[in-house]
């Protein structure tokens, strides 16, 4: 059964490797670029656009810094113009705009210090369809002849008669998780501060919705009393974990717009993921031959070493041109991609009944906190306790 720890560095892994969180290359390190990443399709928006100043490889500053701009605005070739607004730092999004098929896209970008960047304009080409998506339990043996279950998850797709067969796929998946932070009894959990009582502890997460009615602080076999405040926050939450690199039509030979049996994403079975359930998407981008050229870059390099850190295929190129103020470099794309998706769900009831699920140990180990003892908010990353709109219980 793979421990709490493994299985978190697994998900940064993967959620650090989805396509639309792409590391660019540096050219300069002591002048680090801009980011920006967005898309528009024919689904129905907001469209996000997202601005960051990307990280200095050569150096010990390995976040990126989400940067605010003074206006961003899309428009078509039709005069059609759109202002997005900025929810939240470095993060963009239209309110009316809907892409149609056939429109051709630009992003504009003032900074705040008047400097102007414009995308390469991007015509939105008709989607394809997935006629399938479909899963396959098996085992894999890894280098240490360990097995190791999981589902193998593919598609039967067709695409874009009109297109050279420029496509992208992607998958995201979403489980749902159960943890008990209010385990975390006095003695062995930190002090957690109760705003309107001054130096009072609670001891567990004040997201648990229990509150220390104690009259002191705890000592050693002092009764600590917890009242129902109310719901627990941090008890059930949900998580994604993405394609570690685009999929793109390139990789496998054909001589026609038609996929069968194309390999997405393996789906490993573990005591988190199978708790309830996985929902899986898969998305098909139909691509201009300017955003395929940009997505294969980034996939030659990652393919190339595994990382983007020590690239050995050449430069990731940029989607942007500047049009006024000192020059400053500039990374990323804004496209427009005809998409089209398939959905299902795999469930704890799709795993052949000889096979044991592992399941979440909850209980004490070794005089120490059980595995599920955490928020679940702090069990690995994307974890949100909003339910997701399309999740079923």
């Amino acid at each position: 059964m793979m421990n709490r720890r493994g299985l978190a560095i697994f998900l940064i892994l993967l959620a650090s490797s989805c396509v639309d969180r792409i590391i660019f290359d540096v050219d300069l390190p002591q002048q680090l670029p801009l980011v920006v990443s967005g898309y528009i399709s024919n689904q129905p928006g907001p469209y996000t656009v997202y601005i960051t100043s990307s990280f200095d490889t050569q150096s010990n500053v390995n976040l990126k810094t989400s940067v605010s701009a003074k206006q961003v605005t899309l428009s078509d070739e039709l005069g059609n113009m759109e202002e997005l607004v900025e929810t939240e730092t470095g993060v963009y999004q239209t309110i009316q705009t809907q892409g149609r098929v056939g429109g051709i896209y630009k992003l504009n970008i003032e900074m705040m210090d008047g400097s102007t960047y414009e995308s390469i304009p991007d015509t939105l080409l008709a989607p394809g369809k997935i006629d399938s998506l479909y899963h396959v339990f098996n085992a894999e043996q890894d280098y240490t002849g360990a097995i190791n279950y999981g589902f193998d998850i593919s598609i039967n797709a067709q695409g874009n008669e009109k297109n050279d067969l420029r496509y992208m796929w992607s998958m995201t998946g979403t489980f749902k998780a159960n943890t008990q932070p209010w385990r975390y009894l006095p003695g062995q959990g930190s002090c957690y501060p109760i705003p309107d009582k001054l130096n009072k502890c609670n001891y567990i997460p004040l997201c648990t919705g229990l509150r220390n009615l104690a009259s002191r602080n705890f000592i050693p076999n002092y009764p600590i009393d917890f009242e129902v405040i109310g719901p627990c926050e941090c008890c059930t939450c949900w998580y994604q974990v993405f394609t570690t690199s685009p999929i793109l039509s390139d990789d496998f030979f054909t001589a026609v717009s038609d996929y069968s049996e194309l390999p997405i994403y393996r789906v490993p079975l573990n005591e988190w993921i199978f708790m309830f359930k996985i929902h899986i998407q898969v998305s098909q981008a139909t691509l201009t031959d300017n955003t395929f050229r940009f997505f294969r870059s980034i996939r030659d390099q990652k393919d190339a070493i595994g990382s983007l850190f020590q690239p050995i295929s050449g430069k990731v190129p940029s989607g942007f041109v500047q049009l006024s103020g000192a020059p400053a470099p500039i990374s990323g794309i804004f496209y427009a991609a005809g998409i089209s998706s398939n959905s299902m769900y795999i469930t704890p009831y799709d795993v052949p009944g000889q096979i044991p699920i592992p399941v979440v140990n909850y209980e004490p180990r070794n005089n120490g906190p059980g595995q599920g003892w955490i928020s679940c908010l702090e069990l690995f990353p994307n974890a949100t306790n909003v339910k997701p709109a399309f999740w079923e219980d």
